[in-house]
């Protein structure tokens, strides 16, 4: 269990540490004064399971590094640390798995590990079965989004790799949880993977999907309902 402490102040980095060797075992810390640094890290190989991240830093922000870790790892966990309890919309857009405000308390953390585990397990058991031509067996937390193409279905996984299936994306989204959303008429997004939601359209690894003009209320409504779930403990089955 790897787990990144990033934040500006060295005396909050040194609490927050102490306090997760109270309540979390056979742990390996480390820590960061910058998102910029810290990104640096895991590009040149460095895997955190998790990663303590203050909103406000001078160098490379938490919401910026939160975007650029949403974007080429999203199989990091996220908790946003912040000395105010207004969180705005791209804080919640990054999808974290909690959000603490200083002072925390013991039991926050303990909530963030419950959160952790019961993530990572819902996580581990949410899988689809791709039969006849393939049998294969797709964690859902690995897909980005899927895609409609002449009756066949393309599986973008964010390992940013593809796999191709004969089938209907409607068959395809009877299959799937509720951290899918069917936003046009030929493409489905995994809600974990939207790195922003506009009025007509919606981002994932950098790619612009249009939403679809009768649905698009319903959508956006849909994806902020989801946010607000996550934020609170965790999307449906």
């Amino acid at each position: 269990m790897n787990i990144a402490v990033c934040d500006a102040e060295k005396k909050d980095r040194e609490k927050l540490c102490r306090d997760l060797k109270e309540v979390w075992d056979n742990t390996q810390i480390e820590t960061f004064e910058n998102g910029t640094e810290m990104f640096r890290k895991i590009q040149q190989g460095t895997y955190f399971d998790l990663i303590f991240l203050d909103v406000i830093m001078e160098q490379d922000d938490g919401i910026k590094t939160g975007k650029k870790i949403r974007r080429y790892f999203p199989g990091i966990e996220l908790v946003y640390i912040s000395s105010s309890r207004e969180f705005g919309p791209e804080i919640y857009e990054l999808n974290a798995l909690h959000y603490l405000v200083k002072p925390y308390t013991q039991e926050a953390l303990l909530e963030v590990k419950h959160r952790f585990w019961a993530y990572r397990e819902k996580r581990r058991r949410a899988v689809i079965h791709l039969a006849r031509e393939r049998q294969q067996d797709i964690p859902l937390h690995m897909i980005t989004y899927i895609e409609s193409s002449h009756n066949n279905l393309l599986i973008h996984l964010i390992t940013g790799s593809e796999i191709k299936v004969r089938g209907s994306l409607q068959s395809f989204m009877e299959k799937l949880d509720g951290r899918f959303l069917r936003i046009n008429r030929g493409v489905i997004v995994n809600m974990e993977s939207i790195e922003q939601m506009k009025a007509d359209s919606c981002k994932i690894v950098g790619i612009t999907f249009m939403l679809s003009r009768k649905g698009k209320a319903e959508n956006k409504k849909r994806y902020s309902d989801w946010l607000f779930k996550n934020a609170i403990g965790g999307w449906d089955e």
